[in-house]
């Protein structure tokens, strides 16, 4: 579409920000042509006549499969709930030690922990309020139609508010949560890279809401202790990732679209489009091999192939891991984002300082023993004088 007051020729990009209205001399297309051919009587539509914010029913439901919500407890990854449970018990175990251990001294502390994690909280969201686009109605109007329908396709009643923010050439999302309000982020790489191809979004929409109607963010303080111990908190993880891809899957109208929405992930914005799919899902066949699984053992997220191989068959049974990897894995913390390399780094620092500690300590030992012998030699041996 080319406008008619200034010549610029849209491009799909632009769609997501406002189909009705230029976005270079942001003349409103409607009225322009109203005005130019002296039409008064022009339809009323909340998009661009009603300019306010309380906007929530936009025209929507015209897509296929957004009638109703969907049932969530067949989206949900099958180990989750295992692993959440055990963290849970190790969890109110640990809570409950601390504070009968130390007689219930703990509790004083329990206030600045948690005015420690407001402020760490508040710093993020205060950068998104201030540095950041809050999607509405009036602000991005057609992401903010899709963003509603995937609240609406997974049973939220009460929409997170929704911000943009410069993603810097990174494609990513996601969830936050304070002071009892969740908020979504999407990059603005995410909706760019997407735009040739927006059903692909739902899939990053999804995937956060799916962190939120999981109350994920909610368990986050209480599990947290827990959560660093080795295998255990990175595979529940790891399973929150698998649960909300399926939330994502389930907000596309095709799980092809879900497929080319985590694959740009891999090729990044521009490259996506060309990647053959079925080429990438054969490599997750490779995921079996002891770096690859010992690295995916200490890591919160699984590999990309993986996790598309498992939207593309929820059921999808992957290669079993090497038995050492394993093995080496308990010895490594999670240490959260980044964990494996992180809790690999902490682990290879305290062998260090305890080689550092217990070599010198093992030298002096080998001395003093050395000394005692020679002394305890002499002491035995037996002097006769030499006559010649």
């Amino acid at each position: 579409m080319i406008c008619p007051k200034c010549d610029y020729q849209r491009t799909k990009a632009d769609d997501m920000v406002n189909p009705a209205e230029c976005p270079k001399c942001h003349i409103i297309y409607a009225k322009f042509k109203a005005a130019a051919e002296n039409i008064t009587d022009i339809p009323s539509d909340p998009k661009w006549n009603k300019v306010t914010e309380d906007i929530i029913e936009l025209p929507l439901a015209s897509a296929v499969g957004f009638g109703q919500s969907i049932s969530i407890d067949r989206l949900v990854y099958k180990n989750e709930h295992a692993l959440f449970t055990i963290l849970v018990v190790i969890a109110t175990i640990f809570w409950l030690v601390w504070v009968i251990g130390t007689f219930g001294l703990a509790l004083i502390y329990l206030p600045l922990f948690a005015i420690g994690y407001l402020f760490m909280q508040s710093g993020l969201i205060v950068h998104l309020k201030g540095n950041g686009v809050k999607i509405s109605a009036v602000q991005f109007p057609e992401l903010y139609k899709r963003y509603i329908l995937c609240c609406k396709k997974l049973g939220l009643n009460e929409c997170p508010d929704a911000y943009l923010i410069n993603g810097s050439g990174m494609l990513n999302a996601f969830a936050s949560r304070f002071l009892g309000r969740n908020f979504v982020v999407l990059y603005s790489n995410v909706v760019h890279g997407m735009a040739d191809h927006p059903e692909a979004l739902n899939f990053y929409i999804g995937h956060e809401l799916g962190h939120i109607q999981r109350k994920h963010l909610q368990w986050g303080p209480y599990l947290m202790a827990p959560s660093i111990l080795p295998l255990v908190g990175t595979a529940y993880s790891r399973a929150r990732e698998y649960t909300c891809d399926q939330f994502g899957r389930a907000c596309c109208e095709s799980t092809e679209d879900a497929l080319k929405g985590l694959i740009a992930l891999s090729a990044g914005e521009n490259l996506w489009t060309t990647v053959n799919i079925p080429a990438y899902l054969k490599q997750a066949e490779e995921s079996s091999g002891f770096w690859m699984s010992f690295h995916e053992l200490v890591s919160d997220y699984p590999w990309l192939v993986k996790r598309a191989a498992r939207i593309r068959n929820p059921d999808y049974s992957a290669p079993s891991r090497d038995i050492f990897a394993w093995i080496l894995a308990v010895f490594v913390p999670r240490l959260g984002v980044g964990g494996g390399i992180g809790g690999l780094l902490v682990t290879v620092a305290i062998v260090g300082i305890l080689a550092a500690i217990a070599v010198p300590q093992f030298t002096q030992y080998r001395m003093r023993a050395h000394n005692a012998q020679v002394e305890k030699a002499k002491g035995n041996t037996i002097y006769s004088p030499h006559f010649e």
